[in-house]
Parts: C-alpha cells; structure tokens; sequence
C-alpha cells in the first residue's frame, strides 16, 4: 500500500485508519492492530532492478521454449521435451483443458507481468490511463502465475522418472531455472504502489481520517485494486476506474458455494486415475494415493511427503479453513483481538498455499510428455486430473471471494 501525501493508509486486512510518517530504505511498516505489512521502500533504484530482472527472466524463457531441457533414456531410446511440447503431448491426448491451464499458468500470465513491469519501469512515456491498464491486468494475472510451482514438479517428476530410464537435463532447463529465478526476484523488486501513486493522489477522503479508527466507522472504503482510499458513496475508483464496495458479504455466500463444489469434485478427483501407465500393451491406472504409496514403497519418503502434502493434505485444510473463516465472519459475535489475529494468519496462509497443490498436476504433465515409447511404454493422463486441477482453481478463487476484513468486523459494523 503507497504512502499519500497525508501519510494516511487504510489496511486491507482489518480495515484499520493508520498515520504513517517516512519510511527509510530496507524497512517496511507493519499494521499495529493485524501485523499485515502496510508500505515499504526498497531501494532508489527499484524500476531500473525490477526492468533488469524481468527482462533477464523473458530471455531465460525464451530460450527454454525453444530447445529440448527434459530428457529421458528408455530401453536406448532417446525421448526429449522442451516447455512447449508439453502442452502440445496434453493437448494431442485430448486434454486441451490442462493444456490450456499449462500455457495460462505457467507462460502466458507470468510473460504478462514481466512484459508490464519492463514498461511500467522503462523509460517509455507512457499515459497515466495506460499505465492504469497495465496495472489492472498486472493485479489480476498475479494470483495465477506458477512457474516456480512448475520447476518444483518437475524436480519432482525426476524422482518417479528415474524408475522409467535415465534422466537427463541440458543447458536450457538451467535457463527455464534462471527464468523462475529471474521473474521471482523482479516481483519482490518491483513496486505496483509506486506507479499507482504517480498515476494518481491515494487518499480521496473528504474530510482528515481519524487514526486508530476502522474505515467503515468512518463511511470510508478501501480499493481492492489499486489500495486508495474513498468516500463510501464512491462507486468507481477515480484512480483506478475499478468498481468498490464497503463491504461485500454476499462473497462469503459465493465462498461457500464454491468450496462445496470442490468438495463435490474432490471425491471423483481422488476415486478416478491421473495416470494411465502402458507396458507391452498393459494398462494401468493409478490415483494420486497410488502415487503417495509408490514414492514411500520406494523409499522416496520425502517426496512422498511432498506430493501427499500439496495434493491430499492441503486441499481438505484449505476448504476445512475457508469454511471455518466464513463461520467466524458471519456467526461469532464476541471477537477479541487474539481469535482475530488467528483467523488472519489462517487466511494468510490459505492464500499462500492455495496454488501449490498444482504440483501434481504439473508432475503428471511432465511424465506423460517424457514417457513415449509407443512401441514398449507409454503414460497418459486420465480423467482424474481434470477433476483434481478444477479442484484446485475453484479453491483459489473462494479465498479471492472471500473479505478478511470481516474477520475484524464488529456486529454493528457489519453492512
């Protein structure tokens, strides 16, 4: 969140009117009432490092899409992928949709935000409207991109691979490593609130906010897209053209809705195969427990544990916790500031650790585009990681429904 000229700042986890004075390089200001981290200065030369990086990151991908990085020896037969053909080997195998989900996910919304931070932080002179455009687009394609996600499956699909043949890697899967390394840097470095605040002031109270006061007490609303602060009867952002409400409770409604429809899908997303195995004209198929059990069986205790983890463990904790938020929003009465804070860190860790359980799907992309030897050995994906992918993307969008600040909403505040 940007510092105005006023020094006010409105939290987006509590809803709490905070002072806050100038912030030297290196730190960050933290929310007295939440702990959630308010502003922070970097460093003088954030565009022209964050511009570096992501132009780093987009030649390290472009390289890597281009030659073979993944290689495999079965039987003497040489099989090697590079990051396109994987989409490509889903897409033939009549699963455009995890196709699809592959190239979103994976290449085009991570390409979308290297390519707005080069232009946001060049030295092009660009209109305050296009640079609000790009910022719009850089806010909704975040919570969606995965490559780092991708490089960890990968690493992972190594493990079950080696019972197939030998593994091999080559220069250009260190690139695609230099280009999750690169794109990941370019986001801690880049600043989105520094633009905004050159497009436009942040704070468009009418009168001086009252400091240790919520917003809702004082009919002041927070902009989920661009942080600025506003008058209630605002309906549009003046910054960010973006549409606001005060409160938007019928997001938990829609947050629960959504999570029994996950629970609805996670039963055939465990009961069906992800994975199709072929030996000699034999078929098998195996779900993601299968997959857990042969990784311990084999003695790769700690990878079975990953997998168990992302695919198993953390989809029922997160409907389990989404769920519980919801209860404690809309039902408990008597708050204290401890169950808040609790309920907070819950939220915060749901939403880091949503998008991780797309490991497997990734693991399973990886070994179906790796493993064709039409002749001896084949692996194709099954149904089941439809099922489980949609799983997870309807997850992650019930805890983008849903407000945190209703965690800290009193009963009478509640509108």
């Amino acid at each position: 969140m940007i510092i105005d000229r006023q020094h006010y700042v409105l939290c987006s986890h509590c809803d709490l009117v905070i002072g806050l004075s100038d912030i030297t390089i290196g730190h960050k200001a933290v929310c007295p009432r939440c702990n959630a981290t308010l502003a922070k200065n970097n460093n003088n030369n954030m565009k022209f490092s964050a511009a570096m990086y992501a132009i780093c990151s987009l030649i390290m991908i472009i390289v890597a899409c281009g030659f073979i990085f993944i290689d495999i020896r079965i039987v003497g037969n040489f099989i090697g992928v590079s990051v396109l053909d994987i989409p490509k080997t889903l897409f033939s195998d009549n699963y455009s949709y995890i196709s699809a989900l592959f190239i979103l996910f994976v290449l085009l919304f991570p390409i979308f935000n290297l390519s707005i931070i080069v232009l946001l932080c060049s030295k092009l002179q660009l209109t305050k409207y296009r640079k609000r455009d790009l910022l719009v687009v850089y806010e909704k394609c975040q919570h969606w991109c995965m490559p780092e996600i991708f490089l960890t499956g990968i690493l992972v699909s190594f493990v079950k691979l080696m019972s197939y043949g030998s593994i091999g890697v080559t220069g250009t899967f260190w690139a695609f490593c230099l280009f999750v390394f690169f794109y990941i840097k370019s986001l801690v470095i880049f600043s989105p609130e520094t633009i905004w605040h050159e497009i436009h002031r942040s704070n468009f109270a009418t009168n001086t906010p009252k400091v240790g006061e919520t917003g809702i007490c004082q009919n002041l609303k927070l902009c989920k897209c661009c942080k600025a602060i506003l008058p209630v009867h605002y309906v549009k952002c003046p910054r960010c053209k973006q549409k606001s409400k005060i409160r938007d409770r019928d997001k938990i409604q829609w947050t629960l809705a959504l999570l029994v429809t996950s629970l609805i899908l996670y039963i055939p997303a465990n009961l069906f195969g992800i994975m199709i195995t072929v030996v000699f004209g034999s078929s098998s198929t195996s779900t993601i427990m299968d997959g857990v059990i042969y990784m311990w069986q084999a003695g790769d205790i700690p990878v079975a544990l990953v997998i168990f983890i992302a695919s198993v463990v953390i989809p029922i904790l997160k409907i389990i916790s989404l769920s519980w938020l919801c209860y404690f929003a809309l039902a408990v009465k008597q708050k204290n500031k401890q169950n808040c804070l609790r309920m907070k860190r819950l939220y915060t860790a749901v939403e880091f650790i949503g998008k991780w359980s797309m490991i497997d799907i990734f693991v399973v992309a990886v070994i179906c585009s790796l493993v064709r030897n039409q002749q001896m050995m084949g692996v194709y994906p099954d149904i089941g990681v439809t099922f489980f992918a949609t799983v997870v993307i309807i997850t992650m969008i019930a805890s983008q429904k849903f407000d945190p600040r209703l965690i800290w909403d009193r009963p009478q505040n509640r509108k």
